[in-house]
């Protein structure tokens, strides 16, 4: 019976390893304080880096200069409550561009099997781009690429907003 559970046992974690190494998500996991202890074989043809060359790396070195302060406060205050929350960043791939990536960030450091901060990343870049190109096509003329009514009416109701809070009057001038 013991030898029928150690085989389960085996199986499981074999499955698991399995799993994550053909995962299409890069999975991470970083030590306490941000430092690379496990990087799934999917870091290859996602971000173009080499697994192994990884651990040991602070993850806040791959992070986009703007984004760091988010992400460690992230993996803090995900590590604080030990639960699970979900962060958008760019993150540099081995070409030297910036990805647009989301992860779902868990707090495993009480699990002796992981004893670590678990990210699980995706790549969202053209998805990011999809809704740039959305959004700027619903504020431009299609034709001239000029900006429309609809960016006109929200940048005066910015403006409006900005002249009620600092007390500044504006003015609108209309050619036509």
């Amino acid at each position: 019976r013991d030898a029928d559970r150690s085989a389960a046992e085996l199986a499981n974690q074999e499955r698991f390893r399995s799993l994550v190494q053909h995962s299409s998500d890069v999975i991470t996991v970083t030590d306490a304080v941000g430092s690379i202890i496990y990087q799934s074989p999917s870091v290859e043809p996602v971000f173009g880096y080499d697994p192994s060359a990884l651990v040991g790396t602070e993850l806040q070195r791959l992070v986009h200069p703007d984004d760091v302060r988010s992400v460690i406060a992230t993996l803090i205050e995900t590590a604080r409550v030990s639960g699970s929350e979900r962060i958008e960043c760019r993150v540099r791939h081995a070409d030297g561009s910036w990805r647009h990536v989301e992860s779902a960030v868990t707090a495993c450091l009480d699990d002796p099997s992981v004893a670590g901060m678990v990210l699980n990343t995706r790549d969202i870049t053209e998805r990011k781009e999809l809704e740039d190109q959305l959004a700027h096509q619903a504020f431009h003329d299609s034709l001239t690429g000029l900006a429309n009514r609809a960016l006109f009416r929200n940048r005066v109701e910015h403006a409006l907003t900005r002249m009620r809070r600092q007390r500044k009057p504006i003015a609108v001038l209309l050619l036509d």
